[in-house]
């Protein structure tokens, strides 16, 4: 529309002198407006609740084309959302942009007539414990460890960095050789992140942060009725039994 309004102002300004206001005070005036525009059908296909046909508003894109047809199931991929025009495929989005960052890199305008194909969810893990966002999670892929952390909001403080661990369902393929169904994975976490080792992810894989203990290794505690704040303090270098004595008032 501006661009429109912009071209329309470069032609009337030749005939109307007045149009222009690099001449003087502009007494002549132009304004384009859009009335009701007619609605947008699309097709959407794939793994959603209703496939079929959708009346869109004509200013939607690909991305917010989920809104009308409630997104995927919980069998459809938010990392691969399709759109295919008379046959052709003309692009994709990966919905996780803008639910993790608020933007919609690459989004598509939508155009009569075109479809909209969600397929199968991806690769799909579970990461649980000492994370920000814990939960299941679809993996592109080329995407490991460092990206599932990353997507799950990475660490808390609280997190055990020097073991993590993956639960592992063995591929069919492998069970006989493996003679195995299911498989631990411990990992040094610590080392992975310093070396930024993005580690493979198989579908199905649970991975677990583990926690620090809660324990604190650096105090010493006073009792006894004759104490005036009895409890627990910092034990620091070279302390003394007379030390603790006046730390607790005596």
């Amino acid at each position: 529309l501006q661009a429109l309004e912009k071209k329309f102002f470069q032609i009337l300004s030749k005939a109307y002198s007045t149009l222009n206001p690099s001449l003087g005070n502009p007494t002549t005036f132009m304004d384009v407006s859009l009335g009701n525009l007619r609605p947008l059908r699309i097709i959407v296909l794939g793994d959603v609740l209703q496939p079929g046909s959708y009346n869109v508003s004509p200013s939607t894109s690909l991305s917010s084309s989920l809104y009308y047809f409630n997104g995927p199931t919980i069998k459809g991929s938010l990392r691969d959302i399709r759109l295919i025009r008379q046959g052709k495929y003309i692009g994709s989005i990966d919905f996780y942009d803008y639910l993790l960052s608020g933007t919609t890199p690459n989004d598509l305008r939508m155009q009569l007539d075109d479809i909209v194909f969600l397929p199968p969810r991806g690769k799909t893990v579970t990461i649980l414990g000492e994370i920000n966002r814990p939960g299941i999670y679809e993996l592109k892929d080329n995407e490991g460890l460092i990206d599932l952390l990353k997507i799950s909001g990475d660490l808390l403080v609280s997190a055990y960095v020097n073991r993590a661990q993956i639960s592992r369902i063995i591929p069919v393929n492998q069970r006989d050789d493996i003679g195995m169904d299911r498989i631990l994975i411990d990992l040094k976490l610590k080392e992975i992140l310093e070396n930024n080792i993005n580690t493979v992810l198989n579908d199905g894989d649970t991975l677990k942060i583990f926690a620090i203990s809660k324990n604190h290794n650096n105090y010493v505690n006073i009792r006894g009725v004759s104490i005036n704040r009895a409890g627990k303090y910092q034990l620091v270098d070279n302390m003394s039994v007379i030390d603790l004595i006046n730390e607790a008032d005596g």
